[in-house]
């Protein structure tokens, strides 16, 4: 079975490690913790990498505009053709994670840029930190910390990813692991 690309979204560097926009890199760092695996820095593929047998695990140090550059790198060098994309979505409620596969980049720049330079057929974790009230306000919210870190659902989206490895069943994974805000 070919080794599994898992991207986890975010800006590089301390000032953004509880960001909203960096939850990626937050849910990469509790999986390779999980699969006992270290982070090493390439800067050939302008990226941090941790890998085992199975998986990959990159975090793009690009800054998030221009993820798509550093994914690229990665996906071709290890020769991967599928991938998993871990982001922050606006559209959907906080607490809330679905999965998807394809799709649109819902105006998210990490995604755009992704998209540019891959296409947009990879897989998805959608993790939802709701919207702030006016759109003005968009940039200075991504950016901002987590009131609290949501560990419950970053747990069980570390459980999923390591569910999806091991099976790369995608419908399955959809079916069992998608959470709805309540």
């Amino acid at each position: 079975m070919q080794k599994l690309l898992i991207v986890g979204l975010g800006n590089p560097s301390l000032q953004y490690s509880k960001n909203r926009h960096n939850i990626g890199f937050i849910i990469v760092d509790f999986l390779a913790k999980d699969l006992g695996i270290t982070w090493s820095e390439s800067k050939m593929l302008k990226s941090l990498i941790a890998s085992s047998q199975d998986v990959i695990l990159c975090k793009p140090m690009t800054f998030m505009n221009a993820s798509g550059e550093a994914v690229k790198l990665v996906r071709d060098y290890y020769k991967v053709e599928n991938f998993f994309v871990i982001h922050d979505d606006l559209d959907l409620c906080k607490n809330e994670l679905r999965f998807k596969c394809g799709g649109g980049s819902g105006g998210h720049n990490g995604l755009k840029s992704i998209d540019l330079h891959c296409g947009n057929q990879y897989f998805r974790a959608r993790f939802g930190i709701g919207r702030p009230e006016k759109k003005e306000e968009v940039a200075s919210y991504v950016l901002s910390n987590f009131p609290h870190l949501p560990k419950e659902l970053i747990l069980h989206c570390v459980e999923a990813l390591r569910f999806f490895i091991q099976t790369r069943n995608f419908q399955e994974l959809q079916n069992r692991f998608v959470c709805k805000a309540q």
